[in-house]
């Protein structure tokens, strides 16, 4: 209380010359403004103190405000920021106990305290006000301390919890794996990892069955289904299968066979959503390449879900052959005897033989038919639009050409 006293007498050194002089020159003027001699009370001694309270924080707010304030400066501060706290925190639980409203309690009282004060009244030092005080502010002190502690303590609490979470997902690249490609847990769910790898490889096959995929004939990259995105064709499965074999399961050596010319095959349908065999209405395939997985020396075919490789005819040339004759003008010649040739979305085949036998049929007759080749032609393209396989047709068009032909020469003849 007396290093209070000295501080306030050193920070308003100026105002307190003034006043002194004001009294001396007008001590009778001061008596006559006392109204009364009558002892302060405990309340107007407390608002007393509280006014110096407020007067000495003020100064301290103002030089931590422009950064001048000293360390003994700021705690004294949160001393007096303290005590002031604890008195209204009394006088609204007094108001609260006599149903008052302490907007309406003045913290000093006009009649009673003249607007000039030659002196503060001042409580003795370690009287139980100041005890009180000392106390409260102690309290509050503790509880900024302890609330700092407490936010150092969870900030830490966090950072820790950070590092066991990076620690434990770098630990454990399987469930980092999993939480990447989601379609991933639903193709080693039920897989025993103790298993031979082999035996983790042919589990692995069976569950693509019950991905939803969508074979669609047209290539997507094998990670992308893994994400998510559940369409592609037997490249997008076998990439696929390939990169949950060699970074979940650590199976190495997981390679992608693939037949990179077109061919001709009689293998069963797929059990994925999509397309059917495109093929001479749905009995046979006709693949521009094909993809499946390979571990040693296993076939691991996840188009068809089969161990074993596709039985083919392949192309005797990787593209197509020219013919006025196809619908769509191009045709492949297979190493079976078949011929090959697009019509819309499918294929159609027609025996090698009768098509032979058709071109030369037209070739040998086209330097008399040159006036009708148009017409035969188109309906050669009609003939095969139907379906190459029925060799009657074909042999019908023939003696029907022929038939004609007979007639318009007999017919000159005459």
């Amino acid at each position: 209380m007396k290093q209070r006293q000295q501080i306030l007498k050193k920070g308003d050194s100026s105002a307190t010359v003034s006043q002194e002089a004001q009294f001396q020159s007008q001590p009778l003027k001061q008596k006559t403004q006392q109204p009364t001699n009558t002892p302060l009370s405990q309340t107007e001694v407390e608002n007393q103190e509280f006014q110096q309270h407020k007067l000495e924080a003020t100064r301290l707010s103002i030089q931590a405000k422009h950064g001048t304030i000293t360390p003994e400066g700021q705690t004294q501060l949160t001393l007096l920021q303290a005590k002031m706290n604890d008195v209204l925190q009394r006088r609204v639980q007094q108001s609260a106990g006599f149903g008052h409203n302490l907007e309406k309690i003045a913290l000093h009282h006009p009649d009673r305290i003249p607007t000039v004060q030659p002196k503060l009244a001042i409580a003795q030092p370690g009287d139980k006000y100041e005890q009180q005080a000392d106390q409260v502010a102690a309290t509050v002190v503790n509880q900024i301390n302890q609330t700092t502690i407490q936010k150092q303590g969870t900030t830490s609490q966090n950072q820790q919890a950070n590092v066991e979470a990076a620690n434990n997902s770098a630990a454990d690249p399987k469930q980092t794996f999993l939480s990447n490609y989601a379609v991933a847990k639903e193709l080693v769910q039920g897989i025993d990892e103790t298993l031979p790898q082999e035996k983790i490889l042919d589990q692995l096959l069976n569950n693509f069955k019950n991905i939803s995929f969508k074979y669609t004939m047209t290539y997507k990259q094998g990670i992308t289904l893994l994400k998510g995105t559940r369409e592609g064709d037997c490249r997008t499965l076998a990439e696929a299968f390939q990169t949950v074999a060699q970074e979940y399961f650590g199976i190495q050596n997981v390679t992608i066979a693939q037949i990179k010319k077109p061919f001709l095959s009689e293998a069963p349908d797929t059990i994925y959503q999509g397309r059917k065999r495109n093929c001479d209405n749905g009995k046979r395939w006709f693949f521009q390449n094909h993809y499946w997985a390979s571990w040693n020396n296993k076939v691991y075919d996840v188009l068809f879900l089969s161990n074993k490789r596709p039985e083919v005819d392949m192309a005797r040339q990787e593209s197509p052959l020219k013919s006025m004759f196809m619908p769509e003008g191009e045709y492949f010649e297979t190493e079976k005897g078949k011929v090959v040739y697009p019509r819309g979305y499918e294929y159609l085949t027609v025996e090698l033989g009768m098509f032979e036998k058709l071109k030369n049929f037209v070739n040998n007759l086209g330097r008399w038919l040159a006036r009708d080749m148009s017409s035969i032609i188109n309906e050669i393209k009609k003939l095969l639009s139907r379906g190459g396989n029925n060799n009657s047709d074909f042999e019908s068009l023939m003696r029907d050409v022929q038939n004609n032909r007979m007639n318009e020469i007999n017919s000159n003849n005459r």
